[in-house]
């Protein structure tokens, strides 16, 4: 899409909101002018997603964490494999609990494992928000207690030395110098206290003595104090390796995170544009349409052009709306084109363009020496050239900034070529010749921006059909020119006038249309309802014929069972006296009659409860999986017998149906898992060769290699030592060779430097 644009219609602001309810950088990156396309398939699949997302945000129970940035902790790992920083391995902790949120919004428990978990507790529980390890570790909190014991007994010491030898100290208070505590000793007396000098007041009388006792006691401290510091070092470098084991499943994980986060961000727009499906189709139909930047404080913008239409030329009264309605069109289009949404009512439908131009505002240029006009026709060239027949043109008051009659000729040369084009064109003009043109030619059409001339203020509602009066001499008279002025300027009018009074004249036939327009659809709606109402009646005496049909039939099947029970009692008994074959054969014919008249009474209701259901009409097959019966059974279609009669096997039995009872089902397909086992060994972070071969070096890289790619590790290094470069170079060749390897090189100085080597793996 064309910077220009982009910029003309406001659509970065637009995208900048959308931006705002993002959760993370990468998703708020994806979301940019880039993503519009035309792919009706990808915006399709969008609207799916952003459909998903509604449905789980309505049955969501917590709301999502904002994801944090692992950029420095990625390009950390690929430089170096030294342990991370605490802030980083804190930001990976909180990455995974919102992972974990996320899994449970998703209802997708495969999004982090037990693993993961675990490392996102132990992160917790270690390194607190400034990176720092915390002190309530559980490793740590035995050491603490150590250190402070130590404390307490150098310090009991100190207060009893002092308490027992007042004579010769300066005070009653242990000091502190180099992180070692020491006391202030006389320095008369200096030779009464065992012990090592640390230095001495300002005025020299005092001395500030180590005994040989505290030495002992400081150092207990000292390395109680450094056992905490290890400690804290270990628990970084556990933290830093089992975050480089799962490197590659931030990395995949990020990449989710963005795509989810660039639909998330769209749907949560959408909720709060009060946004609808846009129908995509070959015409431009816009049913009450918002302007998000504006929300509530919007005018509801409808219009509606046939496919046959190429181009609209928008008419009307300054700041009346006409450049707000044709910007809102290509803002529309580039939204659906995101999306599939826009902030307008159901039934709204857009095309999908291939690109959208735009010759908005004052194209004046001071350091390319361009003038109004000059900047304008500059901008509509390039656009001319390069429009197709799937392109949106927009062209604000094109033609303005010369001589009027030239502007319209002008403008008028522009909308042909692009009518020949076939691309579709928006324009705004005052010129009468445009508008008389667009109504002259049936591919063009008018539309009018209504203004109220009582009030003499414009109500931004679109007259499809009627071009639009610019009322300049209302606007002026509302402003407070004098009347001699607007007498001149009305004398002064001309054939405009003439123009004018047919626009005022359509206008108002245009109303007065509209008024009979609203008349003939209350008619029509009062027939559609005494239509509905004849039908519902037909319907409710169709059931009662049917009804009445299957009592009828019910009495039949009675009447017949006890005919025939009398009919058999009566021929057992005469079966005793004297029976000819003549009397047998009525007898016999008498039952046939009957059964005959309950057949076609059974078949006569079958038809009309063909008729009178209302599921839908399937296409059976043989073969096919079928829910049966209210309980929706799965069964399996075996035969057709006929009259919308089925054979099904149903579990291990097989029963007839009617069609009635059947519904196709849908088919379940489970995913296949494919499990295999490897040889290779678990890699290593570092492999260390020194001592080695080269032959047994090689095997290791090699295997090594074969580790990593099993085991989803990207990077490692080689430990190999400078000697005399045997290691060095052969190892060097064989990573040159190997098809797997992406790049080597050898580490900083300060890690290592010629003697060891960085793996980087496609």
């Amino acid at each position: 899409m064309k910077k220009r644009t982009i910029e003309d219609l406001e659509f970065d602001e637009i995208l900048e909101m959308i931006r705002s309810f993002s959760l993370s950088e990468e998703g708020k990156e994806l979301l940019c002018e880039a993503a519009i396309t035309s792919d009706e398939t990808v915006i399709q699949e969008r609207a799916r997603r952003i459909e998903e997302i509604e449905t789980l945000s309505e049955q969501a129970e917590e709301s999502l964490r904002s994801f944090v940035s692992l950029k420095n902790l990625l390009t950390f790992a690929e430089h170096t494999h030294a342990a991370f920083d605490g802030i980083d391995i804190f930001l990976a902790g909180d990455f995974l609990v919102s992972m974990k949120v996320l899994s449970r919004f998703l209802q997708d428990d495969s999004l982090i494992d037990s693993d993961l978990e675990t490392l996102s507790n132990d992160i917790d529980i270690a390194i607190s928000q400034d990176g720092a390890v915390k002190e309530s570790h559980p490793l740590l909190v035995p050491l603490y207690k150590k250190v402070e014991e130590a404390r307490n007994i150098r310090a009991q010491y100190s207060q009893n030395f002092l308490s027992e030898h007042s004579s010769i100290v300066q005070n009653q208070n242990a000091l502190y110098r180099n992180e070692r505590v020491v006391l202030p000793i006389k320095r008369e007396d200096k030779n009464l206290v065992p012990g090592y000098v640390q230095g001495s007041s300002q005025s020299g009388g005092t001395l500030f003595v180590e005994t040989f006792e505290l030495v002992e006691m400081n150092n207990n401290v000292v390395l109680a104090e450094e056992e905490i510091l290890h400690m804290k070092h270990k628990i970084l470098n556990d933290l830093s390796v089992r975050i480089r084991e799962k490197l590659y499943y931030f990395k995949k994980s990020i990449k989710f995170v963005a795509d989810f986060d660039f639909h998330y961000s769209l749907e949560r727009f959408i909720k709060k544009t009060r946004s609808r499906r846009v129908k995509i189709g070959n015409r431009i139909k816009l049913v009450n349409a918002r302007h998000p930047l504006l929300f509530e404080k919007a005018v509801p913008i409808s219009l509606e052009l046939d496919e046959s239409c190429r181009g609209v030329v928008l008419s009307g009264a300054n700041a009346g709306g006409k450049t707000v309605t044709m910007k809102t069109v290509a803002l529309f289009s580039l939204l659906n084109q995101l999306s599939g949404y826009a902030p307008v009512d159901e039934d709204s439908m857009l095309p999908l363009f291939d690109n959208i131009y735009t010759d908005i505002g004052d194209g004046q240029s001071i350091l390319e020496n361009f003038s109004t006009f000059s900047g304008h026709m500059a901008n509509v060239s390039r656009i001319l050239n390069e429009c197709t027949e799937k392109s949106l043109v927009l062209l604000d008051e094109i033609g303005s900034g010369t001589d009027p009659s030239e502007g319209a000729a002008l403008t008028i040369g522009i909308l042909e070529y692009l009518k020949k084009k076939r691309s579709t064109v928006f324009v705004t003009s005052h010129y009468s010749q445009v508008k008389m043109y667009a109504y002259n030619d049936e591919e063009m059409l008018n539309a009018g921006m209504e203004f109220d001339v009582e009030s003499s203020r414009p109500t931004y509602r679109i007259i499809p059909g009627l071009p639009a009066d610019s009322h300049a001499l209302a606007i002026a008279k509302k402003m407070g020119l004098p009347k001699d002025v607007l007498s001149v300027a009305r004398e002064h009018l001309g054939e405009g006038a003439t123009v004018s009074q047919l626009i005022n004249e359509l206008t108002s036939r245009n109303r007065a249309l509209d008024r009979k327009i609203n008349e003939v659809e209350i008619e029509k709606r009062r027939f559609l309802k005494s239509q509905s109402d004849n039908e519902k009646t037909r319907s409710e005496l169709e059931k009662l014929k049917h009804e009445i049909k299957s009592g009828s039939a019910d009495e039949l099947r009675i009447f017949m069972r006890d005919t025939r029970r009398e009919l058999e009692k009566l021929v057992k008994d005469i079966s005793t006296g004297k029976l000819d074959h003549e009397k047998t054969m009525k007898v016999k014919a008498f039952i046939k009659e009957i059964e005959n008249k309950s057949k076609v009474a059974d078949e006569e209701v079958e038809v009309e409860e063909e008729k009178l259901s209302k599921k839908s009409e399937y296409k059976f097959l043989e073969g096919m999986e079928v829910y049966c019966g209210t309980f929706k059974r799965r069964g399996i279609l075996l035969k057709d017998l006929g009259k919308g009669k089925w054979q099904v096997s149903l579990d291990s039995m097989r029963i007839t149906l009617h069609e009635k009872d059947l519904e196709p089902a849908v088919s379940e397909t489970k995913p296949f898992v494919a499990a295999y086992k490897t040889q290779a060994p678990k890699p290593k972070l570092t492999l260390d060769l020194r001592g080695y071969t080269l032959k047994e070096a090689l095997e290791a890289v090699k295997s090594q290699i074969e580790g990593c790619l099993v085991h989803s590790l990207f990077s490692f290094s080689i430990i190999h030592g400078i000697g005399n470069g045997v290691l060095n170079h052969g190892i060097q060749d064989y990573l040159k060779k190997d098809p797997n390897v992406e790049e080597y090189y050898f580490a900083l100085p300060q890690d290592g430097g010629m003697g060891k080597t960085y793996v980087k793996l496609k």
